[in-house]
């Protein structure tokens, strides 16, 4: 009789674990054998991944999508080893809009991160389907105009102190300073952002909706450089709303297959977050009409058949730069 077989007879077997369970096991001692075993480098060139001679294509692709993902400051975490252990999401098959979202907010949390100087600038650099100016000023929220609506690239950079913001207009680089020639523009405080780290923080954010200034949090991740802690935060608190849904069958604005994490709001709108299929980074979002509507307003009435598409964007760059017109 061996080790193994006195510890059979000297316990009773105990339940199975929940295949929820096994996954959040497995995923916790992968980790810890990522952290203890592969010391981690961080490095702002490209890099390229080594991998065994044999190694299916599949495998690799999934090994390099898995480490590819750039830090939200320019950053990237890179393992010493040519040939890395990959660390598995807490669910390994999700099915839930919660599943999804607690897999994004741990790709969020492994981000390298540093916090940036107040002088900083907050870069975010989107690629949109927008309607023609033309048609923008005489409704500017209007269902995008199919066969009109054109795609446009839209740089904005904005001081983490709140207190200069620019933009790319016609071509050139515009910055404003806050106060002069009358520009005035709302920001959150950096220290406001930076309290949000969890979802009870979150919460607590959004029950004062009268403060001096709030953004809807579904679109902070698409508008400010968040620290990878806060936007974790954001994706767990976004799981406990009621709700959310999971569109499988999502697409990003370049065409690459997406997950679609949303709720309905308005009762005809489905307001959707898209993430990566296989890094669970978030990666664009939408607004797509679910049924039709009739809106009656003093200014007019609007007809919305289900299928029209109100916004669509892609992420392309949410990072840290020192300054105006920096891009990395």
């Amino acid at each position: 009789m061996d080790a193994i077989d006195t510890l059979r007879e000297s316990f009773e077997p105990g339940p199975v674990p929940s295949a929820e369970a096994q996954q959040r096991a497995r995923a916790a001692l992968l980790s810890r054998i990522d952290a203890a075993d592969r010391p981690a480098v961080v490095r702002r060139r490209p890099w390229r991944l080594a991998l065994p001679v044999g190694l299916s294509m599949a495998t690799a692709a999934a090994v390099v999508a898995a480490f590819a993902v750039d830090g939200l400051n320019g950053t990237e975490v890179v393992p010493v080893d040519s040939a890395p252990a990959v660390a598995a999401p807490p669910f390994l098959k999700p099915v839930s809009a919660q599943q999804y979202l607690e897999n994004a907010a741990w790709t969020a949390e492994r981000k390298q991160w540093t916090d940036p100087a107040p002088t900083q600038f907050m870069y975010v650099e989107t690629r949109e389907l927008r309607n023609p100016k033309t048609i923008e000023n005489r409704r500017p929220n209007g269902a995008l105009v199919p066969g009109q609506a054109k795609y446009r690239t839209i740089q904005q950079w904005d001081r983490v102190d709140g207190q200069v913001t620019a933009s790319i207009r016609d071509g050139r680089l515009v910055v404003k300073e806050m106060g002069q020639g009358n520009e005035f523009w709302g920001r959150l405080a950096w220290s406001q952002i930076a309290e949000l780290t969890t979802p009870e923080a979150v919460a607590a954010y959004v029950k004062k909706p009268d403060g001096p200034l709030f953004v809807d949090v579904d679109a902070m991740a698409g508008q400010y450089v968040l620290p990878p802690a806060v936007q974790a935060a954001v994706f767990r608190y976004l799981a406990q709303q009621p709700g959310m849904k999971v569109n499988t069958d999502a697409r990003n604005l370049d065409g690459r297959p997406a997950i679609g994490l949303g709720r309905v709001v308005e009762g005809y709108l489905s307001q959707e977050l898209l993430f990566d299929k296989q890094t669970y980074a978030l990666i664009g979002d939408r607004l797509i009409a679910v049924a039709d509507h009739t809106n009656r307003a003093d200014d007019g009435t609007t007809h919305t058949k289900k299928g029209d598409l109100f916004r669509q964007v892609m992420y392309r760059k949410i990072l840290i730069v020192d300054k105006p017109g920096a891009t990395s």
